[in-house]
């Protein structure tokens, strides 16, 4: 059923978890049968992505390097090493088949009572975050993957799940310059091919406590890419996390996602939530809700990217070389 949806274009793009795989020789397998139903379809080859960010968050494990956590390698300190053990790490996934890593973990991680970020953060101090996350962006470049830069504009001083409820970061703008910021400009300059939005409040930003990064233009387009001048991809994180899906159904929260400046839309889980994703989107583009304008400026960032991945190739030994 899967493999009819992506002949049917109704997948953009594909994200793993752990449940999805057993060794890389069985996730390329199922890899390249995705790839051909794309391929059949006459459509472009499809974005492979997971987050395979060492230590706790290790999706692919079975007959790979389990790396370190961003924060062991944060304690190490050395970029060069992070540079190489991020470029291992990217050889690996792109052996594999995936060809976007939604990593690094670009959180500065100073609430001690912080449930989600912990170790997946490079460490508290900003300037150190900042030159591990350009060490892993540059790594994940040698070894032919693309590279996410998570959670924008920051997911590492909250005291509260994003997968369990909306947390508020209510500091002024002079300290999320100072702090939040510092690692994603980092990222922004050494050329992140995606950003991902954190399902966290910043009312510095949009005065809207009940709205997310992940649906908020203020975010979105004033931020991120008029004031901090990125042109790659935004990437929601997934819709399904409970500081969204508690607060709107899945067809309003990516047609908001979307109007935001959002151009992947991330819905992990659920099929039915995937079906009515896909069909409020068509709806909002028909209704002119969404402007086809709109619609193709994230259309044209995501081939862009895809070329830059080899993934226009119409042949599947091209699209997927051994």
């Amino acid at each position: 059923a899967f493999l009819d949806r992506v002949r049917a274009g109704e997948v953009g793009n594909v994200v793993l978890f752990a449940r999805n795989f057993t060794t890389p020789d069985a996730a390329r397998a199922m890899i390249r049968r995705i790839q051909e139903a794309a391929l059949e379809a006459s459509l472009p080859g499809l974005i492979i992505s997971t987050d395979q960010e060492g230590g706790s968050v290790t999706r692919l494990r079975q007959g790979t390097t389990w790396f370190p956590s961003a924060m062991a390698v944060g304690a190490a300190g050395d970029a060069d090493l992070a540079q190489r053990l991020a470029a291992a790490m990217g050889a690996q996934l792109r052996a594999s088949g995936i060809t976007m890593n939604l990593a690094p973990d670009a959180d500065v991680n100073i609430n001690p009572k912080n449930p989600v970020i912990g170790t997946r953060s490079f460490g508290a101090d900003p300037e150190l975050v900042a030159r591990m996350v350009r060490a892993f962006v540059r790594g994940f470049h040698a070894g032919r993957v693309a590279a996410v830069a998570k959670h924008f504009p920051g997911h590492g001083d909250t005291a509260v799940d994003s997968h369990l409820d909306l947390p508020v970061i209510a500091h002024h703008r002079a300290r999320l310059d100072a702090v939040e910021l510092v690692p994603f400009r980092a990222a922004i300059e050494e050329g992140v091919d995606g950003i991902m939005a954190a399902h966290v409040a910043f009312p510095s930003i949009d005065p809207d406590l009940s709205r997310p990064a992940t649906l908020s233009a203020a975010v979105l387009q004033g931020l991120l890419r008029e004031e901090l001048g990125f042109t790659g991809l935004i990437l929601t994180d997934c819709l399904e996390m409970r500081a969204i899906s508690d607060r709107f159904g899945p067809g309003e929260a990516a047609v908001r996602a979307l109007e935001a400046g959002a151009d992947l839309l991330l819905i992990s889980h659920t099929e039915e939530r995937q079906r009515a994703a896909y069909q409020a989107l068509l709806e909002a583009v028909r209704t002119r809700r969404i402007s086809e304008e709109r619609l193709r400026a994230s259309v044209r960032r995501v081939l862009a990217l895809k070329e830059r991945l080899g993934l226009l190739a119409s042949d599947l030994d091209q699209l997927l070389p051994d």
